[in-house]
């Protein structure tokens, strides 16, 4: 196995300086062809860097954790990826874990990253955690960056335009003729739920159509949910001409519970909602979504606790560019007259 002084002497220069360019040092004032020749001596010599060595010199453990509700859910594949790309970029490894619903005790995420194992994390919140569980969950000695989630009094968040992708949502369906609207909405103390919800509300209204409050049903973001909900709103004897659901996940299970009902999407009931997956274009009808900018939201997630290790002060950010996409598919269509 070839060692940093064979990639050194390869490349003609000496081990600090090959060890600057191979951890992609910036402060160090090293010159294009010199970090060429490091870089194609590595390659040639299928180098690969010692994580430990590294980590003992920064007193670091060289890796960040990424803690989802679920690794297995598509939604956060993009995060993920985005993740993974800044931190390759500074030869640091990515755990990615899923932290279960809230225990009585406040220990459950310092027991899934471990004493020294990782050096920060960044956190999707869990439907069933409220504020005060979060809060408890992330009293750690490292920084906790927390994905699509604020939380009071604490600095450190990446948050996506929930209220730019509901817009584009309600400007597909009134652009189509639909004014009869409702809202499938996520999980009640999920902050990002909960600006979902404020912004249907506000733009529904401001465009002049009926905000009925009968047409609102809290959910959750999955299948189940969704599905729950659904049933819910084709019990009223009035029905909408148009569903927005607030999680992909969720949407799926309402297109199931209406198809079950023998409602005919989009015909009859048209659905468009927030995030896409591979899933949400292999259904039958497949599903018109608002894409997010989750690669994105990961790059800067990952940037962020970086920077923070390097001495910089974390903050709170909301992504809007890239802005929420719309992505039409086959379940939205204009309403039948």
């Amino acid at each position: 196995m070839a060692r940093l002084k064979d990639v050194a002497q390869l490349a003609q220069v000496s081990v600090s300086v090959a060890s600057r360019v191979l951890n992609n040092d910036e402060g160090a004032r090293i010159n294009a062809d010199t970090r060429k020749r490091v870089f194609e001596a590595a390659e040639q010599l299928a180098y690969v860097p010692d994580h430990r060595a590294r980590a003992l010199r920064l007193a670091r453990a060289g890796a960040i954790a990424l803690v989802v509700p679920e690794v297995n859910n598509a939604i956060f594949a993009n995060l993920h990826a985005g993740v993974q790309e800044i931190c390759h970029e500074s030869s640091t490894a990515v755990f990615v874990a899923q932290l279960d619903p809230p225990e009585d005790d406040s220990r459950s995420l310092a027991r899934i990253i471990g004493n020294g194992r990782v050096d920060g994390v960044i956190l999707q919140r869990s439907e069933q955690y409220s504020d005060e569980a979060l809060r408890r969950a992330i009293q750690l000695d490292i920084p906790v960056v927390l994905f699509n989630s604020t939380l009071e009094g604490h600095v450190g968040s990446v948050a996506m335009d929930d209220a730019g992708s509901v817009n584009v949502a309600l400007e597909h369906l009134r652009g189509l003729g639909h004014t009869d609207i409702a809202f499938i909405a996520g999980a009640a103390q999920h902050d990002a739920a909960a600006r979902r919800l404020v912004a249907f509300r506000e733009l529904l209204g401001a465009s002049g159509a009926p905000v009925r409050d009968e047409w609102i049903v809290p959910a959750g973001w999955e299948a189940p949910a969704g599905a729950e909900a659904m049933r819910s709103l084709l019990e009223l004897p009035e029905r909408p001409t148009a569903v927005l659901v607030a999680s992909v996940n969720a949407s799926i299970g309402a297109l199931s519970a209406a198809l079950a009902a023998g409602v005919r999407v989009p015909e009859e009931l048209s659905i468009v909602t927030i995030h896409d997956t591979w899933q949400a274009e292999y259904v039958t009808p497949s599903i018109t979504t608002v894409a997010m900018p989750m690669h994105a939201a990961g790059q800067w997630a990952a940037s962020m606790v970086l920077d923070h290790l390097s001495g910089s002060p974390l903050r709170d950010e909301v992504i809007t560019s890239p802005a929420p996409r719309l992505v039409v598919r086959s379940s939205t269509s204009a309403p039948r007259r």
